[in-house]
């Protein structure tokens, strides 16, 4: 049996898989194109979603093997925004926040350390010919949402707030998470509206003006992103290359990000090496249900239009338990 894996792409999904795959005896090979692992973003927070299923995904990514030692801090209160008007919803542990980038203490530099350890053979820098993949995780070909957001140092304490309104980000939404010191503040929006991001990041941090001081702000550094969704007929490549992570479309659609159907991907392609089970198989049985519910909903806000942000911040007021809510949104 051959157990050499090659694997295209050294972000989040493809040191998963290489992780798990080394673990149960194969050699895995990461070739990636940047020179760092998390090297698409600028060690700002985001949300590792923890509302879609009823296991907590730590707990979720310990059961792969994979160690959860990446800086992370629970989210147990989140105010929702919209227009004038504020909520707090409560759940424990309802999501933890991760930085994503290349500083130490960084989810992606944290799991190439892991995967280091183990003996993975990852070569930075390298866009190679000649070799035949097994696994591709190059991250989004294409951006149909779009993020443009500001890194920031400051004083102000910890929170975490998500907006909605078609003047912030149509369709979309806005969030500012604090920790420790350190704020992203960012503005999520559909690729037609490229041309309105600066309006859109403009009018987010006006909007969070309460919580925000303008001289921090000034001296943060602007970042842009980019996240990929698309429901697939099938998950390999013309060469037969497993496409997991974003490099596959696996991407919540509304507001979960991707982190975490990047690890349930990674598994699921370690595990058809692993056993020999069909990759596309599993990610219908496992993954494309909830994929398709995302894509609904997000269909469901586009055609509410301007009703969909009312009705939204009223159904997260009037429930008893707005994680159950969620929950909920993707069964």
């Amino acid at each position: 049996m051959n157990k050499e894996v090659n694997i295209l792409g050294g972000g989040l999904s493809g040191l998963a898989c290489a992780i798990i795959l080394q673990k149960n005896g194969y050699n895995a090979n990461i070739y990636e194109k940047r020179k760092n692992s998390g090297a698409r973003f600028n060690s700002d927070w985001q949300g590792l979603e923890n509302w879609s299923e009823d296991l907590d995904v730590l707990d979720e990514i310990r059961s792969l093997g994979i160690d959860t030692d990446f800086k992370y801090a629970p989210v147990s209160e989140l105010d929702i925004h919209y227009s004038d008007k504020v909520h707090t919803i409560r759940g424990v542990n309802s999501a933890y926040l991760v930085k994503r980038g290349t500083d130490k203490d960084c989810l992606d530099m944290t799991l190439f350390r892991q995967a280091s350890e183990l003996g993975v053979n990852i070569r930075h820098g390298t866009i190679p010919d000649g070799i035949n993949f097994d696994i591709v995780a190059t991250g989004p070909p294409t951006g149909n949402v779009l993020a443009k957001g500001i890194k920031f140092h400051t004083k102000r304490p910890d929170n975490c707030h998500m907006a909605f309104g078609s003047d912030i980000a149509k369709g979309f939404y806005s969030y500012l998470l604090v920790k420790n010191g350190e704020g992203t503040v960012a503005t999520v929006f559909d690729r037609k509206d490229v041309r309105e991001s600066e309006n859109y990041l403009r009018n987010t941090i006006e909007y969070f003006s309460d919580f925000i001081d303008p001289e921090e702000i000034k001296t943060g550094k602007k970042f842009g992103g980019y996240g990929h969704f698309d429901i697939r007929k099938s998950l390999y490549d013309d060469n037969g290359a497993m496409l997991i992570g974003e490099a596959g479309g696996l991407q919540d659609y509304l507001w979960g990000f991707g982190m975490r159907y990047a690890f349930k991907s990674a598994s699921f392609a370690a595990r058809s090496i692993m056993t020999g089970e069909s990759y596309d198989d599993l990610i219908k049985k496992n993954l494309h249900q909830r994929l398709k519910h995302s894509y609904r909903n997000r269909k469901l806000f586009e055609i509410l239009g301007p009703l969909a942000y009312p009705l939204a911040f009223h159904l997260f007021r009037a429930s008893k338990k707005p994680v159950k809510l969620l929950n909920m949104v993707y069964r």
